[in-house]
């Protein structure tokens, strides 16, 4: 049952990375990987009452992923990404309505952190960022 799982998983995580992930699209993929599951370890809703709340959810992995890919990219100077991982939109107008959720509003809500100079300052540690990447959000920088 694991190589199932991981196969399953591995499709649906595909370039998850990338993904902005609002709260809509978070519960659909976590709905979607808890009944993947259940059909690979043969678990019946109603027979076997088992809640989705005792399934893992596969959003924590999405936003694990995000974060060390967003790390990486910036400790690289190289890479192309590196000048878009931080980067908002200053010019143009925009338009009526609730603004479109970006990288950087994930990583902000991911972080906790409010400003980009603080994120880019945690990103550059990379002791302190993986950290950060596991979950553990003990320190951040003032």
């Amino acid at each position: 049952s694991s190589g199932i799982n991981a196969e399953s998983q591995s499709v649906l995580l595909y370039g998850s990375e990338t993904w902005t992930m609002t709260k809509r699209l978070e519960k659909m993929v976590d709905g979607c990987y808890a009944r993947m599951l259940r059909m690979a370890l043969n678990i019946n809703q109603y027979r076997d009452h088992v809640s989705n709340h005792s399934l893992p959810k596969v959003s924590s992995k999405i936003t694990q992923r995000r974060l060390r890919l967003a790390g990486h990219a910036h400790r690289h100077p190289e890479l192309t990404l590196n000048k878009l991982i931080l980067w908002k939109p200053s010019h143009g107008h925009t338009n009526r309505g609730r603004p479109y959720l970006t990288l950087l509003d994930n990583l902000k809500a991911d972080t906790g952190l409010k400003s980009v100079d603080e994120i880019a300052r945690l990103m550059e540690d990379r002791k302190l960022w993986r950290t950060v990447v596991n979950g553990s959000r003990e320190y951040y920088p003032p």
